[in-house]
């Protein structure tokens, strides 16, 4: 069970990390090219219509409304009925999509008046028209998360995780050779470029023969509403839709608030987002998907003891690899910004209010983390309305934290702040309603340690290289190096691979018993080669 797992962990972090590394040169490129300025304020504006709408008819639908009873029907053999349910909703929801597009090209003006009522009469015009330009991306990266979430529950992994990169690609094409001519509209055009391209890749995998012939694969034009499965995929979608529309209504405040604050306050938010959205992906996603694809079968087996074993499993890796991740962000805020993002239109100033917002951000990604793999247990369970209900509380907190905090010299940090401490309690929250709700028996003592314990180590390891930053790492590179930047790069470098050693003694010490002995078994190799270097 867990070489699986794991297996599927490294595949999908390895294809995210890779795409993620095209992301940042697609941030880079945008920074360069924008920066924290209205141009970029106009882009964030326009992209929070689609994006709104793809967590509601992409990804989540996807994994969250229809993973359960396609996978429970496959994993009983009926496959004729899971196609059905596979082509009932890919039917409906490109219908949505279309019909939702041409709605949202009539409303535009209104929808980018309530997002920005602080923007500029002047750049009004602008933001209608970039979010004209976006709206299509609605419907290509909706197909795209519907191709790709059928590739994830048949564990193609590495081109599920790998196809985003394909998108990056785009947009930097997109930017490059048509700013000349487009102007501030060639960045939704790099993203029209984008999404056909992750949709593309992604396509002839379906045909692999692993899906197609061993599981008599067919395409049927029907939306057959009477089907019991598809029903509920309706009901369970609803659920979904409601929740992300209170996700991104937090969001939509955010920017509201945001936009009454000095000019680059949304954009900084939009930047630092992006940058968290790396550990998010590679780690805390990936947990979440090398996971719950296995524990939707032995659910649908009725295994008991194997799926209590995967909650707790999942929860361990969590506190494994998110826990040192945000010690690493708190230690490197600044330079990690000024690397990635600090050129072009970028300045010192961009950098500094990104920075403040990235630090804020980074406080609350243990709870972003836990509730993407909490929310995910209770779609097994088809509860969504649970996680729905739980968001309700912390949407009301979330506004109520952000009219406080941005009150304070943080100000927009505040907004970032905010939303961290209300994905922290979100997970608390749906963990006890996890325990209480299904019969789930989990060793909470064992729980309680790992965090501890972790935790502890982290903070002891975050210390000593804060130590030896200010001690030894600052007075010697003001020596050596003479350019700010290069001292931000050697010195992120040295303290990242400090981190990355006292990151594995951590597995070592607190980790699965399968990844510790993984762990040694590579540590041996390493010293076998080495003897046999020196004979």
């Amino acid at each position: 069970m867990r070489k699986r797992i794991f297996i599927n962990l490294v595949n999908l972090s390895t294809g995210t990390f890779i795409s993620r590394v095209l992301g940042f040169f697609r941030e880079l490129v945008t920074a360069a090219f924008y920066g924290t300025g209205r141009a970029m304020d106009l882009f964030v504006i326009a992209f929070t219509i689609p994006t709104f709408f793809r967590h509601f008819l992409g990804e989540d639908v996807v994994e969250r409304a229809f993973m359960p009873p396609f996978k429970r029907l496959i994993s009983q053999n009926k496959y004729q009925a899971a196609w059905r349910i596979v082509s009932a909703s890919l039917n409906f929801m490109t219908i949505i999509l279309l019909v939702l597009m041409a709605l949202l090209y009539v409303i535009a003006p209104f929808i980018v008046k309530f997002i920005a009522p602080g923007l500029e009469d002047q750049y009004f015009s602008q933001a209608v028209t970039m979010t004209y330009w976006i709206l299509p991306f609605m419907v290509i990266i909706g197909l795209a998360s519907f191709v790709g979430g059928i590739l994830n529950f048949f564990e193609f992994n590495r081109i599920y995780s790998i196809a985003p990169a394909f998108m990056s690609v785009g947009v930097m094409v997109g930017i490059y050779l048509f700013k000349p001519i487009l102007g501030l509209y060639a960045l939704p055009a790099g993203f029209l470029i984008g999404g056909v391209l992750e949709l593309l890749v992604q396509i002839p995998f379906l045909f692999h023969h692993k899906i197609k012939r061993n599981t008599q694969a067919r395409y049927y034009p029907t939306m057959n509403l009477r089907e019991d499965d598809f029903r509920k995929i309706g009901r369970e979608s609803g659920i979904i839709f409601l929740k992300s529309m209170l996700d991104k209504t937090v969001e939509i405040v955010d920017r509201i608030l945001a936009s009454f604050l000095i000019s680059g306050s949304i954009a900084s938010l939009w930047f630092s987002q992006r940058l968290i959205q790396l550990p998010v992906a590679i780690f805390g996603l990936a947990i979440s998907r090398s996971l719950i694809p296995y524990m939707t079968e032995i659910k649908a087996l009725d295994k008991h003891d194997e799926f209590n074993s995967a909650v707790q499993l999942g929860i361990r890796i969590n506190f494994l690899l998110i826990i040192p991740t945000i010690a690493l962000m708190l230690l490197l805020g600044e330079p990690i910004i000024t690397l990635v993002y600090q050129r072009g239109s970028f300045d010192a100033q961009s950098t500094q209010l990104t920075t403040i917002a990235f630090m804020c951000y980074a406080t609350g990604l243990l709870g972003l983390s836990l509730n993407a793999f909490f929310s995910r247990i209770f779609s097994i369970y088809q509860q969504n309305i649970i996680p729905l209900r739980v968001s309700i509380f912390s949407a009301i907190l979330n506004v109520v934290l952000n009219l406080i905090l941005v009150r304070t010299p943080l100000k927009h940090g505040g907004i970032a702040l905010a939303s961290s401490i209300a994905f922290t309690i979100n997970s608390v929250i749906l963990f006890y309603f996890l325990i209480r709700k299904f019969d789930i028996t989990l060793k909470l003592k064992a729980i309680v340690i790992d965090l501890i314990s972790i935790g502890l180590y982290s903070i002891s390891s975050g210390s000593i290289l804060i130590l030896l930053n200010r001690i030894v790492l600052k007075q010697y590179l003001n020596k050596i190096v003479n350019n700010v930047y290069m001292q931000n790069v050697v010195y992120s470098s040295i303290v990242l691979v400090l981190f990355l050693s006292m990151v594995y003694i951590q597995i070592l010490m607190f980790g699965p018993g399968d990844l510790r002995l993984n762990a040694l078994a590579k540590l041996r190799k390493i010293r076998m080669k080495r003897h046999r270097s020196a004979e």
